[in-house]
């Protein structure tokens, strides 16, 4: 589940992929000589950003457990997914992680129907909800209510001002906030997508203006309204990224995003490293600090 929307620290820095190297065609990590584990990981095209910090994770769980791993790059498109999903569970790899990107997940669970999907990467609740996926990450609709639980805190009784992306991921997000928006004692002010001007979206006057759409709109949406609204509370999707403060071109310190972990929680997971060891592994690899 996403924690508390958090604000984002100006010392994250941009992204470092330190011993990662962006794929081109298959390439065998560290590990034994067992079967090697298949991963698409988009790093090139829209998903580019997150992929690189996809791979960082896989590199290091791949180190961990000793495994060979097989990375294809799927240059974020959802056809090229599915085929490379295909190809490597043909060459023989014991499971293919991936893809990154609710659309092509979906493509994949299309292309594979009654196979398991190992989905680490798709937020999107209808594709959680598929047959054969299986999912890591909180859905969706879960994204902004986190950022709502943190504007309660910050401001009780806010009045929010939505912007939302156009595709299915930012909608299952939006409804998700609107059926949790009474027990969080907020009102929802005004709905804007991207298109909208940010002075538009700065004039409603809302107490926190939530942002839900790709990175790049973000943060040109963010960019303005440090100067159109530097008082309210801004928060999105976004901020929690590695490489948010490089892409903003300035501290977002104050922004709130939701996360799916984070290592100050002190939680204790069921199954796998805890969030300090993780941390201490990509800074012993120079991989540098993970995102959200």
């Amino acid at each position: 589940m996403p924690s508390l929307g958090f604000p984002a620290r100006g010392g994250l820095g941009s992204a470092r992929t330190g011993g990662v190297v962006p794929p081109a065609g298959a390439q065998a990590a560290r590990g034994g000589r067992a079967a090697p584990v298949g991963a698409l990981v988009p790093a090139t095209g829209r998903y580019a950003v997150q992929g690189a910090q996809l791979r960082a994770g896989l590199e290091i769980w791949a180190s961990r457990a000793g495994t060979r791993l097989v990375v294809e790059d799927d240059r974020s498109q959802p056809a090229r997914a599915a085929r490379l999903h295909v190809e490597l569970v043909e060459r023989g790899c014991q499971f293919v992680l991936g893809p990154y990107g609710s659309d092509s997940a979906r493509a994949v669970a299309a292309a594979r129907p009654g196979a398991v999907v190992w989905n680490h990467g798709a937020a999107a609740d209808d594709v959680q909800r598929l047959p054969g996926v299986v999912s890591v990450p909180s859905p969706a609709s879960r994204y902004l209510v986190a950022l709502g639980r943190a504007v309660a805190a910050l401001r009780p009784a806010a009045r929010i001002a939505l912007v939302t992306a156009t595709g299915r991921f930012a909608g299952f997000a939006r409804e998700g906030l609107e059926r949790a928006d009474p027990a969080l004692g907020l009102g929802i002010l005004a709905c804007f997508s991207f298109r909208d001007p940010p002075a538009a979206v700065a004039a409603a006057g809302a107490d926190a203006i939530l942002a839900c759409g790709p990175v790049g709109a973000e943060v040109v949406l963010f960019r303005a309204l440090a100067r159109l609204a530097p008082s309210t509370v801004r928060g999105g999707i976004s901020p929690g990224l590695a490489a948010f403060p490089a892409l903003l071109g300035g501290d977002p310190e104050g922004l709130l995003a939701p996360v799916q972990w984070h290592p100050e929680t002190g939680t204790s997971p069921e199954l796998g490293p805890s969030s300090a060891e993780l941390v201490a592994d990509a800074r012993a690899s120079a991989l540098g600090e993970l995102d959200y």
